[in-house]
């Protein structure tokens, strides 16, 4: 039985990778599968996007591990560099582009007995202040790491812009774009990538050679501003369950734990079989939206680990078994993230193991 399912719409996926190639000219795509793909499975959306993109984008070790054994034969890029000198041995083996971001990495590259090349990409600090060499130590570092002999050359150039998704920080990510054009220079023959996704909808200029596709891949703006749908994109993801019980209560009643929603007027409400335990989050108010038989109806009284309020109203026609869309289309992830003050990224990645994946894929239904 499947009690509740993300439903990967595969198609709505391919549509979003054909329209992202239209934005970036001549740039190449290198998709982004970190997370899992952003909560929508990374090795069925690979299968889609393969022939759209020049290579992929991991945070970590294990994630490209996982796209290698799965039959991935181009670039992998780890955006946060390796973690341990020990790492080196398999990122040589499987071949793994990881950038660099410090000295003593530089150190341990160095150091390295490689049997052949590496593929690394010197990383830059353009405000973010997460990862990435200074703008008072990147000469040096680049001038050390590119003066090894075990990597191949010439060198990518790598950085993030963190406020490229907000016109109220538009001139923040102005400095950052400048910062990065200073640092660029050191490296004329390297090739660059800055643009993720709100760069490649908004700052079209500075897609370089590589862009990284995130978010917008899977039909979500990288803003809680706009949808996806309203920038044409297409959402990928639907979380559904379904309604298990029904109840009518009068005025006064009350609803879940610690009482905190009064029934201020008779009415229905529809129990459904999600919780937080399935990544749907605990702290959703009172008055979020779920869509039910086409119409938006609202939550209340706090979420359960296992289940759910929703009021449906006295004249309500729905009855149990009926689906239940917690965030997809018609109801998109980005106003329920809104809803609960967060960012559509974190929804879509929250996704529990007790959740069903079923992925579509020119009208015919399968599971991975």
């Amino acid at each position: 039985m499947k009690t509740v399912i993300a439903k990967i719409n595969l198609d709505a996926l391919e549509h979003n990778m054909q329209k992202i190639k239209s934005k970036v000219a001549d740039a190449q795509v290198i998709a982004v599968l970190k997370a899992n793909a952003y909560g929508h499975g990374d090795i069925a959306c690979s299968k889609i996007m393969d022939k759209y993109v020049s290579g992929y984008a991991v945070a970590r070790l294990e994630e490209a591990i996982h796209l290698r054994e799965h039959g991935c034969k181009k670039r992998i890029l780890m955006l946060g560099g390796y973690f341990k000198a020990e790492d080196l041995k398999v990122i040589e083996e499987l071949d793994i582009d990881f950038t660099v971001h410090n000295f003593n990495e530089i150190a341990e590259i160095k150091n390295y007995k490689a049997t052949k090349k590496l593929n690394a990409w010197f990383q830059v600090n353009i405000g973010m202040q997460r990862l990435g060499f200074n703008e008072n130590d990147y000469e040096e570092a680049f001038s050390q790491l590119n003066a090894l002999d075990n990597i191949h050359k010439p060198l990518g150039m790598i950085s993030h812009l963190s406020c490229a998704d907000s016109e109220t920080t538009a001139l923040y990510n102005e400095k950052q774009i400048a910062m990065f054009q200073k640092m660029k220079q050191i490296n004329p023959n390297g090739f660059f990538s800055l643009a993720n996704s709100a760069s490649i909808l908004y700052f079209p200029l500075n897609n370089y050679d590589f862009v990284r596709s995130g978010i917008i891949q899977y039909g979500i703006s990288p803003s809680n501003e706009n949808t996806g749908e309203d920038l044409g994109f297409e959402p990928v993801m639907t979380l559904s369950t379904s309604i298990i019980e029904i109840r009518e209560l009068a005025k006064g009643d009350v609803v879940g734990y610690g009482a905190s929603w009064v029934c201020e007027k008779p009415t229905k409400i529809a129990i459904l079989a999600i919780g937080y335990a399935d990544g749907y989050p605990r702290a959703m108010p009172n008055g979020s939206p779920v869509l039910i038989n086409g119409r938006i109806v609202h939550t209340v009284g706090h979420v359960c680990m296992d289940m759910m309020f929703v009021d449906i109203g006295l004249d309500a026609v729905d009855k149990i078994g009926d689906e239940a869309i917690l965030w997809g289309k018609g109801n998109p992830v980005e106003k329920i993230a809104s809803a609960v003050n967060t960012i559509a990224y974190e929804l879509v990645t929250r996704p529990t193991s007790r959740v069903r994946y079923q992925y579509i894929y020119h009208n015919k239904e399968f599971e991975i």
